[in-house]
């Protein structure tokens, strides 16, 4: 396996072949997410309620060439939990000489996207496609910093499909999601810190055979456990703000795909669209 491949991303990929054992350490591991990168092996088996060497056994069976390995990826994955205070005091570390800060990110926004390459599941973004070409109803869920990336993605699904809405209040999120039915589509977005109405509007969704898609940062993300099918992109970013430079790419690749399953369909549109926009001036004139 990839070094750049997280132990969430492990357990989802060979939870079918574990033991009850093994499966008791992944549940406490995607429980305790917080606590269990710095649990030493015998620690995390008294905790798991399983013997020290089933937990040794469970990192190998993952891929990792021990426990140590396993607990370093474990800690690597919490960088991404960190809360705003702690990431902007962890930005200063990493980036000390402010001259350097641009070429830094956008380094690391590069990472991003190639680790983002590299989780890519060609079917499930077939099937991601295909759900929403099919939708008869959109709706799109995403709160806080994902706030943009909802906006985004509805504006220019609604441009192409004309059933696409953004649920951006809270507050009647239920009530919108209550009239949806087995032809239509939630999509949540939410990358760490994860917000919480947004896994609760895609566990509201899928208990009511709404189908589902989310948009999230790991295998092991609370969206990815709800949604029916799910996407993952990169968002590593060593700063109190969080990269979407890889998000934002896959949404892209997203309507890029479903522009091309509906031709016929958005080309008209896209004409019709473009008529007005000149016949109402919406562009300032090209010189």
């Amino acid at each position: 396996m990839e070094e750049k491949e997280d132990v969430f991303r492990r357990i989802r990929n060979k939870s079918a072949e574990m033991s009850k054992a093994q499966k008791k350490i992944a549940l406490f591991i995607e429980r305790y997410p917080d606590t269990a990168p710095f649990l030493t092996a015998a620690k995390l088996a008294e905790t798991a309620e399983v013997g020290e060497a089933t937990v040794v056994r469970f990192a190998v069976f993952l891929g990792y060439s021990g426990y140590s390995e396993m607990q370093r990826s474990l800690q690597e994955r919490m960088r991404e939990r960190l809360t705003t205070v702690d990431r902007l005091e962890l930005s200063e570390d990493v980036y000390p000489e402010e001259s350097h800060v641009a070429y830094e990110v956008l380094n690391d926004d590069l990472s991003n996207l190639k680790q983002t390459m590299s989780m890519m599941n060609a079917s499930s973004f077939a099937e991601a496609v295909d759900r929403i070409t099919r939708a008869r109803r959109i709706q799109v869920v995403a709160f806080r910093s994902s706030h943009a990336l909802g906006y985004f993605l509805t504006f220019y699904l609604n441009l192409l499909l004309q059933n696409t809405q953004f649920i951006a209040n809270s507050d009647t999120m239920f009530e919108r999601l209550s009239t949806l039915g087995r032809e239509d589509l939630v999509i949540g977005i939410g990358f760490p810190r994860y917000t919480a109405r947004t896994v609760q509007a895609l566990s509201f969704s899928r208990i009511r055979n709404v189908q589902t898609l989310a948009l999230t940062d790991s295998n092991g993300s609370p969206l990815a456990r709800e949604a029916g099918t799910y996407l993952v992109a990169s968002s590593r970013l060593p700063s109190f703000v969080d990269s979407f430079t890889a998000p934002l790419s896959l949404i892209n690749a997203l309507l890029t795909a479903v522009g091309r399953n509906s031709k016929p369909k958005v080309a008209r549109r896209l004409r019709d669209m473009e008529q007005l926009w000149d016949q109402e001036g919406i562009y300032f004139p090209e010189p």
